[in-house]
């Protein structure tokens, strides 16, 4: 690891300038679980890292109808806090995220902005319409989870930028979701190919009002499947509805082949798994009608 000049910003507006002023020769330190092990295998060479962490009112979580989720906020945090049927394919990607460790360290934030293929938290994100507050000394503006991430450790974020909240607006009633993960050996891989499924469901509950679905590990960033999506709303959520939108989004996954897995298996893995966590959000979605 390269020597590095270490930063401790107390305010957004610090941290901006120092991030602004070094350029592409500064990280930002949220978590530090992918940070770090990116500087030990000289992937990045930083000379000066900021910390994020003397920064006040970056973390947290406050459920009102949506969720106001601070780029601080560990994993950890967030896998314990949502228990709603809309928020449960949330909860799943945070317990699904590495180890207890690392989930006690890792940020949300950090999880959006390292814009891994495969990051865990972004398919349920844009399942769920995020939104992203990103601030520097020049201001504040917001944009949508959906375009934020531009390819591989890739984002929007301009010079001297940073996240410091995620906004997930407050679901339709009759809304249910999951999220589904293959990986190699449980807890301490990347994942293989994860899913997440949202479903709105009319008041009949049966029509399908509308549908998300996000793929991540099958592409450079993770994505939308909109065609499938499109399958399904206005449909009858039967077996066969389900899995024609899931050969669908098996059609949209534009996966590789690595050490992992090979691009046809992880194809067969978008099918396989868009039909479970489909048909695990309309009974989410059902359940939620059924505690109203």
């Amino acid at each position: 690891m390269t020597p590095f000049e270490f930063h401790e910003p107390s305010s957004i507006e610090a941290a901006s300038e120092l991030l602004g002023r070094h350029g592409r020769s500064a990280a930002a330190l949220a978590g530090g679980t992918a940070l770090l092990i990116d500087m030990r295998h000289a992937e990045l060479r930083p000379s000066h890292v900021v910390s994020l962490w003397r920064i006040p009112g970056l973390s947290g979580i406050r459920a009102n109808g949506g969720l106001r989720i601070g780029a601080l906020t560990t994993v950890t945090e967030l896998g314990d806090a949502l228990d709603h049927p809309a928020w449960r394919g949330l909860r799943e990607a945070a317990r699904a995220l590495g180890s207890w460790q690392v989930q006690n360290m890792a940020t949300v934030g950090g999880n959006l902005c390292k814009a891994s293929p495969g990051a865990d938290l972004v398919p349920p994100l844009l399942c769920l319409d995020a939104t992203l507050s990103l601030q520097s000394a020049g201001g504040q503006r917001e944009v949508p989870l959906d375009g934020f991430l531009t390819g591989p450790d890739q984002t929007s974020l301009a010079p001297g930028e940073l996240l410091v909240r995620i906004h997930v607006p407050p679901p339709p009633p009759r809304t249910g979701t999951a999220f589904l993960k293959i990986m190699r050996r449980l807890a301490v891989d990347c994942s293989i190919v994860s899913v997440c499924a949202r479903v709105t469901m009319e008041e009949d509950g049966v029509t399908c009002r509308e549908a998300r679905l996000g793929l991540a590990a099958v592409a450079p960033n993770p994505i939308r499947a909109r065609r499938a999506e499109a399958l399904l709303a206005g449909k009858g959520l039967d077996e066969d509805t389900l899995k024609a939108a899931a050969r669908e989004a098996r059609a949209e996954a534009r996966p590789i082949s690595d050490v992992r897995a090979s691009a046809e298996y992880r194809r067969h893995l978008v099918e396989t798994l868009t039909a479970r966590a489909l048909a695990l959000a309309v009974a989410r979605a059902r359940q939620g009608q059924a505690d109203e």
